[in-house]
């Protein structure tokens, strides 16, 4: 053998493995710049022409401060590393925003001139000793924290105040917004609002992942499972979606991020935490919900009050748009059915009605009220003492959410099979349904009993097995009335009528055309 020819060979041979090698690390190495923030001395990250969509004319170098502090020693802070996102602040006309699950920046706008652009992206420590992880209430512009006391009045407190929220004793944390012609400075701290001065009422909902406890998957009906109206749900508080992995799973949302999927269920099974999906349209850190149902004010605007007739008689059309025009600087619409589901779960949980030491619940009861008026727990008007209709027993909490009015969602079958737009039977357009933010979207079937067709975390699928009872279908929670939309009725409506009977409840839904009726009314929300 020639051994001069046998190592020419071999090193031919080094050489080409060699390179192979070199060039896969070059490929490797370009596409993880290409895919994440590069780090530099000056503690930039440079986000590459090309990798953000809409955005190709520009680079962007990030900057980060944590707790307004610039940093320049630190690398880029990660996801686990208990911060959350503030703001986004770019120069030369460039807008951004931050999404806490996929930990990216999104929705960049240019309408500057500059080449190369800096970002800073503004970080918080996130707030562990209130319990919530960093789910803690966030005023909008015109919001006054309050505490109502035992006797149903209200007192202005402040944003850093201990006695303002404990949700571990129950004590959900409310806000309200004044009427016209009053401002918060006429108010001392611990005074008394009176309630003519008060226009809205809120109550704080903290993002949180709940465990799985069924999957929904039922069509038609089998036997029911009371003992699961008696289990508290279990939550955790806390900003950083969940996702697929050990003891937890990646919500189903639809492909534009922001609609939880009708009918799909991911990688998730029983037992995982889920990020609630109705914290992840607006990517917000909490919900603000209408304690009561909706009244019509003196100039037949919004007001969410005590004691005073729901508005009713109003097409689903309507309450949609009221709704949004109601304060639209702080996202201001009307309720969906996945945001009902996390009020009621934060309600069945020990959080809400169920014991801490026993695990086992307490229904809410239902307003009864003929007249429709609103925070009554069966005749007992609020300001007497009407307690056990709120989602907490005491006064911290949301009411009406059984009995009173149905109220109508922002949640509709979208199509007949992909060929008609249900939707604008209620005299809504394509503009008002630009947004997938403010509504949630089911797949399309003709049978009611589909409750297979569930979004993860609406209160609908999951709250079976379901059984005919007379007339009406019912669900393993409490017995609640559990009818799916369907062709002919597209739209979700909750909680059922004053005069429902047991049907009637936290974990009521049915189907509605969308049309008028004097027992229908709805329900602001508010997501700043």
């Amino acid at each position: 053998m020639n051994l001069r020819r046998f190592n020419k060979h071999k090193k031919q041979k080094e050489i080409i493995i060699g390179s192979i090698i070199l060039l896969i690390v070059i490929i490797g190495g370009i596409s993880l710049i290409a895919s994440f923030a590069m780090y530099e001395e000056k503690a930039t990250f440079n986000v590459l022409k090309g990798t953000i969509p809409d955005f190709s004319t520009k680079d962007i170098n990030l900057s980060f401060t944590i707790d307004g502090q610039t940093e320049t020693n630190k690398p880029f802070p990660n996801k686990s590393e208990g911060y959350i996102v503030e703001e986004v602040d770019c120069e030369d006309n460039v807008t951004a925003d931050w999404n806490n699950g996929s930990w990216s920046l999104e929705n960049i706008k240019n309408e500057g001139t500059a080449k190369k652009v800096k970002c800073t992206v503004k970080f918080k420590t996130i707030n562990t000793t209130s319990g919530l992880n960093g789910a803690e209430p966030v005023l909008g512009e015109g919001m006054i924290p309050v505490i109502i006391k035992d006797n149903g009045k209200v007192y202005k407190t402040t944003e850093d105040s201990e006695d303002w929220y404990d949700y571990e004793a129950k004590q959900w944390a409310n806000a309200v917004i004044l009427a016209d012609g009053k401002k918060v400075e006429d108010y001392a701290n611990d005074s008394i609002i009176p309630e003519s001065d008060i226009e809205s009422y809120f109550v704080w909902i903290p993002k949180f992942s709940y465990q799985l406890f069924d999957m929904g998957k039922y069509f038609g009906t089998t036997q029911l499972e009371t003992a699961k109206q008696n289990k508290a749900i279990k939550i955790r508080f806390g900003v950083i979606n969940t996702e697929d992995g050990e003891g937890e799973c990646k919500t189903p949302m639809l492909d534009n991020g922001v609609q939880g999927a009708s009918g799909e269920s991911g990688h998730c099974k029983v037992g995982d935490y889920m990020t609630h999906p109705a914290f992840i349209a607006f990517d917000t850190t909490g919900l603000w919900v209408g304690k009561f149902e909706t009244s019509q004010g003196s100039s037949n605007g919004i007001q969410i009050k005590p004691n005073v007739s729901s508005w009713r008689s109003i097409t689903i059309g309507d309450s949609f748009k009221n709704s949004r025009d109601y304060q639209k600087e702080l996202q201001s619409h009307l309720m969906k059915n996945t945001e009902w589901g996390a009020v009621a779960y934060l309600t069945q949980s020990i959080y809400g009605r169920c014991d801490k030491d026993t695990n086992t619940c307490k229904e809410v009861a239902i307003n009864s009220n003929g007249s429709y008026y609103t925070g009554y727990t069966g005749s007992t008007a609020y300001f007497s003492g009407s307690k056990d209709a709120s989602t907490t027993e005491n006064y911290s909490g949301i009411y009406d959410m059984s009995g009173g009015a149905w109220e109508q969602m922002a949640s509709v079958m979208f199509s007949n099979n992909g060929t008609t737009k249900l939707y604008s039977s209620s005299g809504l357009t394509d503009t008002e349904f630009s947004d997938p933010r403010y509504y949630d979207v089911y797949s399309y079937s003709n049978e009611k009993t589909s409750w297979n067709r569930r979004i993860l975390g609406d209160a609908t699928g999951e709250v079976g097995p379901f059984v005919l009872s007379g007339s009406n279908y019912i669900s393993s929670m409490w017995g609640d009335y559990a009818n799916l939309v369907n062709l002919a009725s597209p739209w979700f409506y909750r909680g059922g009528g004053y005069d429902f009977g047991v049907g009637a409840g936290l974990f009521s839904f049915g189907l509605s055309t969308g049309g008028v009726y004097n027992v229908y009314t709805f329900r602001v929300v508010l997501a700043p």
